[in-house]
């Protein structure tokens, strides 16, 4: 099997086959991707692409997520995965983890032949459509006229309020959130706090390639946060209603408890697919 480090050229030979997000991701630092293939170098026999964590972070420890996993067999899957830094030199990332769709038998093999174990569970992930979320009740008011969106600010504006929301450790989905341009969020969906020509919240909506839109930051800044969040959750909901197919999806990603919370009591009884998680800590 011949093993190959992706980039973002050499990847697109294999668009057929691997997720075009993760094509297109790989001109981020923290993204990285091996895949195996034949002899030839016609058919994928294995890949995997993961993100480092915590890389800005010095008094925390690097961890990484794997954010998909291919293997033809068992042998092609243990054999991509020994030669990534998630298997070798473990001790330079204190902690592997995932959350993936049920993994094929070949793959899932592979997993725990690398060490981890698998647990079944519902996805963090909620998808929901653009007519669910006009049905929202709180979308009814209209926001305050602070909230902008994306289009009416500035780069300079932007990115002063990206340094504030990563001064107050609001990375979102997003540990690399200081160096992506502002064209990755959709302008219109998108939206931001102004207030005296600052920025000091965000709901960045980010349309994944072939794919739904994906919100991958949403924080404002005391002291009247849970105002802002509510407004922004206005302004946004409504411009997918005005702007979008009543069936285009949304990726909620319930990433630790307040997003828990709050997806839930917005979309009460709704349930995410099956997945998987797994999780290795290193030596």
């Amino acid at each position: 099997m011949i093993l190959t480090r992706l980039n973002e050229q050499n990847a697109k030979e294999f668009k057929e086959l691997i997720p075009a997000e993760l094509i297109l991701d790989l001109n981020r630092a923290n993204i990285k991707g091996i895949v195996g293939t034949d002899e030839n170098a016609k058919e994928l026999l294995s890949a995997v692409f993961w993100e480092l964590k915590n890389m800005e972070e010095e008094e925390l420890p690097v961890e990484a997520e794997i954010l998909w996993f291919y293997a033809k067999t068992a042998a092609d899957g243990e054999e991509v995965l020994s030669v990534s830094e998630l298997t070798k030199d473990k001790g330079k990332i204190s902690r592997v983890y995932f959350e993936l769709p049920k993994p094929q038998d070949a793959e899932e093999a592979a997993l725990g032949a690398a060490g981890f174990t698998l647990t079944e569970c519902e996805s963090r992930d909620l998808y929901v459509t653009v007519d669910e979320i006009a049905m929202l009740k709180v979308i009814r008011n209209k926001p305050d006229d602070y909230v902008k969106p994306l289009s009416l600010i500035s780069p300079r504006q932007f990115k002063g309020g990206v340094m504030t929301c990563v001064f107050h450790e609001r990375y979102g989905l997003l540990d690399d959130l200081p160096f992506l341009p502002m064209s990755r969020f959709d302008p219109d969906v998108s939206c931001c706090i102004e207030t005296d020509d600052k920025v000091n919240g965000f709901l960045l909506t980010h349309k994944l390639e072939d794919g739904p839109y994906r919100v991958e930051l949403f924080a404002a800044m005391m002291p009247d946060a849970k105002i802002h969040l509510l407004n922004m959750i206005r302004f946004s909901a409504r411009a997918l209603y005005k702007l979008k197919p009543p069936d285009e999806k949304v990726l909620l990603r319930r990433h630790n408890k307040a997003t828990m919370e709050l997806v839930n009591k917005l979309f009460p009884g709704k349930k995410g697919e099956q997945a998987v998680r797994g999780e290795r800590k290193g030596d």
